[in-house]
């Protein structure tokens, strides 16, 4: 199978939330629109919504300040990040406990092909991000990483 043209095509977007519980569902949302217009494979999307959805509950729960949503599509990857004024960085639950709070990352770091925190020396606070592909196969940046 090879991608669309438009698939192939860089992209990129972001949208500021409020810190509020109903941000992380209209995160989803905008996120949904916005790759099926790039043509985004809806195994990907449904992917990418759940794995936004945790990421933006994690901010509203754990952060302060406006939320931001980040969206990148290139060569065959899917980046999404999320930043909040939170300045402690973000880590796997991996205690294997029945608790259902903090299982979250556990979740992002099951289903992406990458994932982590990164602080800023321009901003305060972080960002939390993951990489899905976008295409069939490896991608330009697997082929680099095999090397």
């Amino acid at each position: 199978m090879q991608a669309s043209e438009r698939e192939s095509d860089p992209h990129e977007a972001d949208a500021e939330m409020p810190n509020r519980p109903d941000s992380a569902p209209a995160a989803r949302t905008f996120l949904a629109r916005l790759l099926d217009g790039w043509g985004i494979p809806d195994e990907v999307i449904d992917d990418a919504g759940l794995l936004t959805g945790e990421l933006m509950a994690n901010a509203v729960h754990h952060g302060s300040g406006v939320v931001t949503l980040k969206i990148e599509v290139n060569d065959g990857r899917l980046h999404v990040g999320v930043h909040d004024d939170e300045e402690a960085l973000a880590e796997a639950d991996r205690t294997g406990t029945s608790d259902l709070g903090g299982g979250g990352l556990w979740i992002v770091e099951s289903m992406a092909r990458d994932w982590g925190t990164d602080k800023s020396a321009d901003d305060t606070g972080r960002t939390v991000w993951f990489e899905l592909k976008t295409l069939q196969g490896p991608t330009p940046h697997d082929d680099a990483e095999s090397r």
